[in-house]
């Protein structure tokens, strides 16, 4: 008996071409690689595939198409104990006396899948970890041509000179959002003599009834007339022309200042994103135009763009300001657009329930929005350790319409930590409460939050 380090080991199947299938019997594992040395040191050719060249097919447990194959075509099958044998006697033993066996017909392998074939779990292509995506989104930013800001048809949104409400019928889904404007315009009709009246006369130092209040008498100051004067009716109608024409003067001229604001101060804030997702934000503004980016959220801030869903000051500070709180697929489909597209698909409301609610409080108001979540509430006092730091959670506070006092004895509610005295009656909640409470737009109850 012979082995594999005799002088004639490297010449005893050099004639052979194989090809070799070996997997466990659970079929998991590959066990091909020690077979195909032992092959490789008796002077064997070893085939990655299964060609037409290959003579010898090394299997156990193999592949179902494998054997079908070498059925097919006539190919020798051959054991694992074939290359055992050939390795001890030191010589091309006989194919028949170690023919290979094939475990289909066994239950208990049957159904057995082959790991390769199994699925992976491959996780989400996305520019960062695919380079040819990476490659692709590069090429778009670079071949995309420069446009003029597309500032009016920039979101799903028109100002309607006539209403004061603002929407696109152009676009589909801007439909159901022009529905629910136009039955809130049909409520306040009630309230007042005609809907235009009430739009025009908001902005009117004469006039400053709100949404459900009253109009004030001072609108129609020459209404009351005397009894005998035939003339009146004319003299009422002249009146209101007139006043209705100095309204909407004025209308024309603040559509016109807002309008020529808006193209000057909109900008876009980046928050919770990657720095490459920052680079592909930047190209695309520059781009595109009709935006700057800044950092944090100011009063000309009109958009802000998250690369997740974790709750950030950028983010609580977009929904106090009724800015659209969206997600970083908005700028790739508008990369692919090659001009920004319709905000509403990608907005966050699920999120943060309270951003399209601010949001469209925004776009109904005539002027800066003010919001009213905490307006009433008792002064509140933030504590100086607090986290996030106090001057933000005071600026929030303030957005929502609530007092700010820089002693704790005016205060009737401490935000944070405090240790010191404090009056009779006045509780300590965390800074948990303000944050919960902007993100829902409404006052929580203080229990949960407690820190007493």
């Amino acid at each position: 008996m012979t082995t594999d380090n005799g002088p004639n080991s490297a010449t005893i199947l050099k004639d052979v071409v194989a090809y070799v299938d070996v997997w466990s019997s659970s079929k998991t594992e590959n066990y091909s690689r020690p077979f195909i040395h032992q092959l490789q040191a008796m002077g064997a050719e070893v085939s990655k595939t299964f060609n037409k060249h290959v003579t010898h097919v090394v299997f156990k447990n193999g592949h179902q198409a494998t054997w079908n194959k070498a059925k097919k075509t006539g190919v020798r099958l051959v054991s694992v104990l074939w290359v055992a044998r050939c390795k001890d006697d030191g010589e091309h033993v006989d194919e028949e006396l170690c023919q290979a066996i094939n475990d289909e017909g066994n239950p208990a392998f049957k159904k057995k899948a082959h790991r390769c074939m199994q699925p992976r779990d491959t996780p989400e292509r996305t520019p960062e970890n695919d380079r040819r995506m990476k490659k692709k989104l590069d090429t778009m930013i670079r071949d995309l041509v420069p446009k003029s800001p597309f500032i009016t048809d920039v979101s799903p949104y028109i100002i309607d000179e006539e209403n004061g409400i603002v929407y696109s019928p152009s676009l589909k889904r801007s439909d159901a959002m022009a529905q629910r404007l136009q039955e809130m315009r049909e409520k306040r009709e009630n309230l007042s003599p005609t809907d235009s009246q009430v739009v025009e006369c908001r902005l009117s130092p004469e006039f400053s009834a709100s949404f459900g209040e009253t109009p004030s008498r001072s609108f129609f100051p020459q209404m009351v007339v005397g009894r005998g004067t035939e003339n009146a009716p004319a003299t009422v109608t002249d009146t209101i022309s007139d006043n209705l024409s100095q309204q909407q003067r004025k209308v024309n001229v603040v559509d016109k200042r807002m309008e020529r604001n808006t193209k000057t101060l909109r900008t876009l804030v980046m928050t919770s994103m990657s720095t490459e997702k920052q680079n592909t934000v930047t190209q695309v503004v520059s781009a595109l135009g009709g935006f700057s980016v800044v950092d944090e959220v100011c009063e000309s801030t009109t958009h802000v763009v998250s690369g997740g869903n974790r709750r950030t000051l950028n983010i609580l500070r977009g929904i106090a300001r009724g800015c659209w709180i969206l997600s970083f697929e908005w700028i790739l489909w508008c990369l692919e657009q090659g001009q920004w597209i319709p905000e509403e698909p990608y907005e966050l409301s699920d999120q943060f329930p309270a951003a399209p609610i601010c949001r469209l409080q925004q776009h109904l108001s005539a002027g800066e929005h003010q919001q009213d979540l905490f307006l009433g509430h008792p002064a509140m006092f933030v504590s100086r350790d607090t986290q996030p730091p106090a001057h933000s959670l005071v600026e929030l506070i303030q957005l929502c319409g609530g007092t700010v006092c820089k002693t704790v004895r005016q205060a009737g509610l401490c935000i944070g930590e405090y240790h010191g005295k404090r009056p009779e009656g006045s509780r300590i909640v965390s800074e948990q409460w303000v944050l919960d409470c902007i993100t829902h737009l409404k006052q929580l109850p203080y229990e949960n939050y407690d820190l007493e």
